[in-house]
């Protein structure tokens, strides 16, 4: 487990030594969750988007905070045959579980103790669905009648430039329609779809006109809030920004960088951040 977190999930040595050590306490309880877990990844090989799993509660002990881990790892090889059954290689299966490290060490910051509560994400990555194309993830969603691209920003990913996010959709126009021609054929044109903090149109008051994360912003046509479910913004941009819980008082988040001190300054004027969803319009980056 240790190096698999180590080598595969680019995790740091605290996390893989927390998590293998947790183990050991797995009860008979969270064994069978653990297996129903893995079960879950190992019956939709290939499928849309994430598996629903629940998050670990706040006042989880040890185990009960990386039980959803452990069918993720367990899941690896399945991954791994997946990818090599439509010509993706190693170095690009590595690639997509280094969000796995990130994902703990961002817990770790939020909590001040090892974790992961947010298992669920990976259930795209070992079942095949999520892809790292150079800047930018792109997962496989919608429907098999009506997929669409979604598009996803690590934050330990690099520079959010417009170059960066050109490379990565023009990688991605090439990738899935060699991978998964049933689903994106020639007749079939890809659409990229973004929901994120990053795109909210209130930060053009507050961060600095060269942001990387403004211009990033301009490339999306925006779905109004009214439509969309999940406009709060409040968890993403307390877990993004700040890598901190949602209870956490605003007079106790950190303002260490430009980015934390514009978004601060907003938060105190009394701006209610979204998380807003968008298309992508190809044209603004010349494709």
């Amino acid at each position: 487990m240790r190096e698999l977190l180590l080598e595969w999930c680019g995790a740091d040595p605290e996390d893989a030594l927390a998590a293998a050590e947790a183990a050991r306490g797995l009860d008979d309880g969270l064994l069978d969750l653990a297996g129903r877990m893995y079960r879950s990844i190992a019956d939709d090989m290939g499928g849309r988007m994430w598996l629903r799993w629940p998050k670990p509660p706040a006042d989880a002990g040890d185990a009960e905070r990386f039980v959803g881990l452990y069918p993720l790892l367990e899941a690896v090889p399945l991954m791994i045959d997946f990818h090599r059954g439509i010509g993706v290689d190693e170095a690009e299966s590595r690639l997509v579980l280094q969000d796995i490290g990130e994902k703990l060490r961002l817990n770790r910051q939020m909590y001040g103790r090892p974790g992961l509560d947010v298992a669920f994400w990976f259930t795209a990555h070992v079942r095949g669905t999520i892809y790292q194309l150079g800047r930018l993830q792109f997962c496989m969603e919608g429907t098999k009648a009506a997929p669409r691209m979604g598009l996803h920003i690590r934050g330990e990913g690099g520079p959010l430039g417009p170059e960066s996010v050109r490379d990565s959709v023009e990688r991605a126009l090439e990738f899935f329609p060699a991978k998964f021609p049933e689903l994106f054929g020639p007749e079939r044109p890809m659409t990229f779809m973004c929901s994120s903090w990053l795109l909210d149109p209130q930060l053009r008051d507050w961060l600095p006109e060269r942001s990387n994360i403004l211009k990033f912003g301009a490339l999306f046509d925006l779905v109004g809030p009214e439509t969309y479910a999940n406009a709060g913004g409040h968890d993403d941009i307390w877990r993004f920004v700040f890598a901190r819980t949602p209870d956490t008082p605003m007079e106790e988040l950190p303002t260490e960088n430009t980015l934390q001190k514009s978004v601060m300054a907003g938060l105190k004027a009394g701006v209610g951040y979204q998380t807003r969803l968008g298309g992508l319009n190809r044209k603004r980056l010349g494709l």
